[in-house]
C-alpha cells in the first residue's frame, strides 16, 4: 500500500510540475508575443514619425533646388546681392531639413531595415546640401570674376590669389560632399529618393569636377601672369585654309609678355620674314619624324606644323625664332581663326584699322578666304603678300588691346577658351613643369598619348601639299569602328575617313592666285592623309577610293605608334574616302584598351567623328 501511495503521489507531483512548466512556457511565449507586438509598434511608431519627418526634410528641400540651381547665373551675371540673398535663403532651408534628422528618433528608425536605409539617405542629402549650402553663404561675397578681366592690360593678381582661396575650399567641400552621396547605400531605396539623391549626385559630381579643374588653374595662374618673375609667350595664330595636323599655316607670330598681371604685346612676325626654302632642317630632327614627313618640317616654317606633337613644333620654331635673333619666349600658345571667333563672343565685334569689324560671325571667312581676295597680289614670279601682312597685324594687335583693356563677359571668354581646347583649337606649351602639368593627357598639350590605360586613342591628321589656301573649300568626317567589347582575341579597330573637295567648278574659275597656288589646276587639293593607329596597334591595310589619284608617301612608326601617310588628289566636287585597318598585338584582348576615341586636326569647320563600338556600352 505504501509503496503504491508514493507512486501515485509522485505521479500527481509530476503532473503538476509539468502543468506549472507548460504555464511557464506559455507566459514567457506570451511575454516574448507581448514584447514582439510592442517592438513592432515601437518601430512602426518610429517608422512613422521619421516618415513624417521625412516628408518635412523634403519640403525644406524641395525649394531649395531652384535656388541651388539659380545661384551660378546669379554670380556669372554680377548679381552679387542677390546671389547672397539666395545663398542665405538656402542655408536656412537646408539647416530646416538637417535639425528633422538629427532627433533620437530618427537615428533609431534608420536601423529599421529597408526604411532605415531611406532614411539615411535622405539624411545625407540635407546634410549635403547644408554644407554646400554653408560654403555658398560664407563664399559668395568674394566670388569676384572680374579677377580674370583684364583691366588697362593688367589682371589683379590679389583678387586672383582671393578667388583660389575660395575655389580651392570649395573643391575640398565638394570632393567631402561627393565622397558621401558616393558612399550611400541605394539598395533599397525607394524610386522618388533613389531619383532624389541621383539628382543631387550628379550636380555635386559636375561641380566637383569643375571645382576640381580650376583649382589648380587658379593656383598656377599668379605666376604664369609674371607674378615675381616676367614671363614670355609666343601666340601662333594656325590658318586652317592650309591645312596641317595641328591646324593650317602658322603664318602670324606675336610675343607678349606678362610681369606681375600687366600683359603687353611686344612683337609681331609673320612666316614670310624667316629664312625658308632651307638646305636643310633648322633643328635636329629624329629619325622617325624626319622618315614620316621628310625634313621639309624643318626647311620651311609653314611645315613645322606638320606633326601631330606640339613640343616637336615648338623646338622647331625656337631654332627658326633664334636665327632671326627675336628675344626667347618661355612659352607657346596656339590658336586659329574658328577659337578666335569664339573669343568675339565674349569680346563683342572689334573695329579694325583697315575698315573692317571683326565679329564672331564673319572672323573665320574674312581671315581665312576674304583677305586673300581683298589683300596682295600672287602671280608667276611675283609675290606680295605684304599687305595681308599689314592686315593679319593690325587684327592680331587690336584683337589683343581689346582683350586686354577688359571683358565686359569673361566668363563667357573663359568659355571660348574651354571650347578651343576640347576641339584643339588651341594648344599650349610650358617650360614651367606646374603649368605642363595641368595640360598633360589632353589634346590642349597637343601630345598623342603614349598608352592606353585612360583612353585609347587614335589620330587622323591632313596636311596640304597643294601649296595654297583651298581647304577652306574642305571638310572631312571619320567613322571609326572598333570590336573591343566583343572580341575574344586581339580586338581590330578600322577608320574610315572621308575628305571632301566642295568648291564648284564656277567657284574655282573665280578664285585669286593666293588661294589656288601655283602648282594644281584652280579648285583641286592635295593633302596627305596621316593615320596613327593606338598604342600597341599595327596597321595591317589600307585602301583609297574616290580620289583622282593617291600615293603611299610613308609609313612606319612614329611616337611610339605603327603610321601610315598617304597623298590623295581630289577634283572639285569629289571626295576620297580613305579606309584603314588595324589589330592589336597578338595575345592581347579588348580589356587591354581603354574607352576609344579619336584625335584629328581641326579645319575650318566641325569634323565628325563617329565611333562605332558595339557592347562597349
Amino acid at each position: 500500500m505504501s509503496s503504491s501511495h508514493q507512486t501515485r503521489a509522485t505521479l500527481r507531483a509530476d503532473a503538476a510540475a509539468r502543468e506549472s512548466k507548460r504555464r511557464s512556457r506559455r507566459t514567457i511565449l506570451w511575454i516574448i508575443v507581448a514584447v514582439v507586438v510592442l517592438l513592432v509598434v515601437v518601430v512602426v511608431a518610429f517608422a512613422a514619425v521619421a516618415a513624417s519627418k521625412a516628408l518635412s526634410v523634403r519640403d525644406s528641400l524641395t525649394p531649395a533646388v531652384p535656388i541651388a540651381s539659380g545661384l551660378p547665373a546669379k554670380v556669372v551675371s554680377g548679381d552679387a546681392a542677390g546671389a547672397a540673398d539666395d545663398a542665405a535663403a538656402l542655408q536656412e532651408l537646408s539647416a530646416r531639413a538637417v535639425a528633422q534628422t538629427e532627433g533620437f528618433d530618427w537615428r533609431i528608425a534608420e536601423w529599421i531595415p529597408v526604411v532605415g536605409q531611406n532614411l539615411s539617405a535622405v539624411r545625407t542629402a540635407a546634410e549635403s546640401v547644408d554644407d554646400v549650402a554653408e560654403f555658398a553663404a560664407a563664399s559668395i561675397a568674394g566670388l569676384d570674376l572680374a579677377a580674370f578681366r583684364p583691366v588697362g592690360g593688367a589682371v589683379d593678381l590679389a583678387a586672383v590669389h582671393r578667388l583660389e582661396g575660395i575655389v580651392s575650399e570649395g573643391a575640398t567641400v565638394f570632393a567631402r560632399v561627393n565622397d558621401r552621396i558616393d558612399g550611400t547605400d541605394r539598395t533599397f531605396l525607394l524610386p522618388q529618393v533613389s531619383q532624389a539623391l541621383g539628382t543631387l549626385d550628379d550636380a555635386v559630381s559636375g561641380v566637383d569636377e569643375s571645382l576640381g579643374t580650376l583649382a589648380p588653374i587658379l593656383k598656377a595662374l599668379p605666376a604664369a601672369l609674371g607674378e615675381g618673375t616676367p614671363r614670355t609667350y609666343l601666340l601662333m595664330f594656325q590658318g586652317n585654309s592650309e591645312l596641317r595636323a595641328q591646324g593650317g599655316n602658322p603664318a602670324a607670330l606675336a610675343l607678349v609678355t606678362a610681369t606681375e598681371g600687366r600683359i603687353e604685346l611686344t612683337t609681331q612676325a609673320t612666316s614670310v620674314q624667316f629664312a625658308n626654302a632651307r638646305e636643310e632642317s633648322i633643328a635636329p630632327l629624329d629619325a622617325e619624324t624626319e622618315g614620316l614627313y621628310t625634313d621639309i618640317i624643318g626647311r620651311w616654317i609653314p611645315n613645322m606644323t606638320a606633326t601631330p606633337d606640339f613640343p616637336t613644333t615648338v623646338e622647331i620654331m625656337r631654332a627658326w625664332w633664334a636665327d632671326e635673333g627675336l628675344p626667347p619666349f618661355d612659352d607657346v600658345i596656339s590658336t586659329d581663326p574658328i577659337a578666335l571667333s569664339y573669343i568675339l563672343n565674349a569680346t563683342g565685334p572689334i573695329p579694325l584699322a583697315t575698315g573692317e569689324i571683326l565679329t564672331s560671325e564673319n572672323a573665320v571667312s574674312l581671315l581665312l578666304n576674304e583677305v586673300y581676295f581683298k589683300y596682295g597680289e600672287y602671280g608667276p614670279g611675283v609675290v606680295d603678300a605684304s599687305a595681308q601682312d599689314l592686315f593679319f597685324a593690325s587684327a592680331a594687335a587690336q584683337v589683343f588691346a581689346t582683350i586686354t583693356s577688359g571683358l565686359n563677359n569673361p566668363v563667357g571668354f573663359l568659355d571660348a577658351l574651354r571650347r578651343a581646347g576640347e576641339e584643339g583649337r588651341m594648344t599650349i606649351w610650358s617650360s614651367d613643369p606646374e603649368i605642363e602639368g595641368l595640360t598633360a593627357g589632353t589634346k590642349v598639350a597637343g601630345v598623342l598619348p603614349a598608352s592606353n590605360g585612360a583612353g585609347t586613342i587614335a589620330g587622323v591628321y591632313f596636311n596640304d601639299t597643294t601649296g595654297a589656301k583651298t581647304d577652306y573649300y574642305a571638310d572631312a568626317n571619320i567613322v571609326s569602328t572598333t570590336d573591343q567589347c566583343t572580341a575574344t582575341g586581339a580586338p581590330t579597330f578600322r577608320q574610315t575617313i572621308t575628305f571632301a573637295n566642295n568648291i564648284t567648278p564656277a567657284e574655282a574659275s573665280n578664285l585669286p592666285a593666293f588661294i589656288t597656288g601655283p602648282h594644281f589646276e584652280p579648285g583641286y587639293i592635295a593633302t596627305d592623309v596621316v593615320v596613327y593607329a593606338p598604342p600597341g596597334v599595327g596597321i595591317e591595310s589600307w585602301n583609297v577610293e574616290g580620289a583622282e589619284s593617291f600615293t603611299l608617301m610613308a609609313e612606319g612608326t612614329h611616337l611610339g605608334r605603327s603610321v601610315v601617310r598617304i597623298n590623295v588628289v581630289t577634283p572639285p566636287q569629289t571626295a576620297a574616302v580613305i579606309t584603314v585597318d588595324m589589330k592589336g598585338a597578338e595575345g592581347s584582348s579588348g580589356a587591354d584598351y581603354g574607352p576609344y576615341d579619336v584625335w584629328t586636326t581641326p579645319m575650318v569647320r566641325e569634323t565628325p567623328v563617329t565611333i562605332d563600338a558595339p557592347g562597349c556600352g
